[in-house]
């Protein structure tokens, strides 16, 4: 026996090793001495699982607040909200589950039926599906971008590169760029930084101000190679000590605002893109794929690029997120090493980061930052070089998570059915609010039609005759154990989700 407690420290084995030793001595294979020598799993251990006097699965400590089939649900439910673009706070999760132990009082260790933070790392660690991520803000206008829209904007491009007869051009990565601008600000924060336990609030002193951001337009080949940058200050006229700042072959815009504006783009690719071009041997056409922005396009940059034989080729409206190389790739590293540039130049200095000093440390960031590998893998992930429209990430598009959710079941010819007019009417609900809801309901009674929303209430007048439920979700009414995510996903899931008293 202090053979067997030497030899087995408690839970060194593995799960998968059980199994093994259990299945041999179960079927036959194996003496139970055998197995727990083969698969070095104790013994004892093995002896009282085939027993059933404990339970094959493994628990250590005691046992959480919300049976398995509840947090399952509650899984099921963040994780499709943040496929649908809605993602959860931490505080989200646990002022929901505060609200299922309020429904059905179930005594937990709680302060006011509200985990806290132990309880939610032990979550995600029962959980590993869900992650902790930061987010990124995207318009509602983004989530309308659908993939059949993105490969027929891939299907015009190519189109149109065939009719100009330069199709030949996407077979070289020095002829294909992609510009945008990005706001640096002079004022960054430290991040994650080290301080005693007991403090709760921590500052740190500003070394500038705080909010000032400065405008610089990138631009960048397929072939790995950046185009000299600008960089765009709030003046009506440079100052000249500020102007000496600037790295030579930099350019130097100006706005009112500090923003991009057509005049200062047509600047730069005037009296900087186009001459960079001609002195690296550059082959002409070329095409510069950007956004939609107004400040990109004037008459007079139409007019010199189409006589230098430079194409603005604008890219999908609201998608730069998904098909723009310097959102996809790049602008992330050059943040993050512009925040370590700053970090290590305070801590050297002890001085602020103001304009005049602003385009030196940026240089440092900049030259970083332009790795050929990334901007290359920039590229190839948008389907711009090679041009792949099956390279995209589609993904991201928010349509085609709602497309993950609700599957359509194309193999019957009827397959619309009541639950799925429920579950329209309920997503409805949710993104229209009571108030909408509530004026189809009184057009519905009076046999009237709205001139505002006449599309939207048709369809909800559609999905609503064909569905007998009043009050599709009634206050005390449970959901049943196989209902279909779209229910899950209401306002109304905690109130109707299945638990086990």
């Amino acid at each position: 026996m202090g053979r067997d407690k030497q030899k087995y420290t408690r839970f060194k084995y593995s799960e998968e090793n059980l199994a093994l030793a259990l299945a041999a001595v179960k079927s036959g294979s194996m003496k139970l001495s055998d197995a727990a020598r083969r698969f070095d799993v104790p013994k004892s251990t093995i002896h009282n699982k085939i027993k059933e006097k404990v339970p094959n699965i493994r628990k250590m400590g005691p046992a959480p607040v919300l049976s398995t089939a509840e947090e399952d649900r509650l899984q099921n439910w963040i994780l499709s909200k943040a496929k649908l673009g809605f993602p959860m706070h931490p505080n989200e999760v646990k002022d929901a589950v505060q609200k299922i132990l309020k429904t059905i009082g179930r005594i937990n260790p709680f302060v006011d039926d509200r985990p806290g933070n132990k309880w939610l790392h032990l979550f995600l660690k029962r959980n590993p599906n869900i992650s902790k991520r930061n987010t990124e803000i995207i318009s509602k206008s983004r989530t309308s971008v659908t993939e059949s829209a993105i490969r027929e904007w891939f299907s015009e491009l190519r189109t149109f590169l065939e009719n100009e007869n330069i199709l030949d051009m996407m077979n070289d990565g020095s002829r294909i760029f992609n510009a945008d601008e990005t706001g640096v600000r002079t004022c960054t924060k430290s991040g994650l930084v080290l301080a005693p336990k007991n403090y709760k609030n921590l500052y740190e002193i500003a070394s500038g101000p705080e909010k000032e951001s400065i405008t610089v337009l990138c631009n960048y080949s397929a072939s790995g190679i950046a185009a000299p940058p600008m960089v765009v200050f709030p003046y009506k006229r440079i100052p000249k000590e500020l102007a000496l700042t600037v790295s030579e072959g930099w350019a130097i815009g100006r706005s009112d605002s500090g923003w991009m504006t057509a005049a200062t783009f047509f600047e730069y690719v005037a009296n900087v893109f186009y001459p960079w071009l001609v002195s690296t041997n550059v082959m002409f056409p070329v095409i510069l794929f950007i956004d939609g922005h107004k400040s990109h396009y004037n008459l007079e940059l139409y007019e010199f690029c189409v006589e230098k034989r430079i194409i603005l080729y604008c890219l999908y409206p609201n998608d730069t997120h998904i098909l723009q190389p310097c959102d996809v790739s790049i602008f992330r590293p050059l943040k993050v090493n512009w925040r370590e540039v700053c970090r290590i130049y305070r801590q050297k200095t002890n001085t602020s980061i103001t304009r005049h000093n602003f385009c030196p440390l940026f240089k440092e960031a900049f030259e970083k930052t332009n790795r050929p590998d990334t901007i290359i893998n920039g590229f190839k992930a948008c389907g711009l070089y090679p041009l792949n429209a099956n390279a995209v990430d589609y993904s991201k598009c928010i349509s085609t998570r709602r497309g993950e959710l609700f599957p359509k079941d194309t193999t019957e010819e009827n397959n619309i059915t009541i639950d799925d007019y429920t579950s329209a009417l309920n997503v409805m609900k949710h993104f229209l609010g009571d108030a909408t809801i509530n004026s189809f309901n009184e057009l519905l009674n009076n046999n009237n039609i709205s001139n505002d929303d006449k599309d939207m209430y048709s369809f909800w007048k559609f999905c609503k005759l064909n569905t007998n439920q009043e009050n599709l979700y009634p206050e005390n009414e449970i959901l049943p154990a196989d209902a279909n995510m779209p229910l899950a996903l209401t306002e109304s899931f905690l109130d109707n989700l299945p638990l086990e008293n």
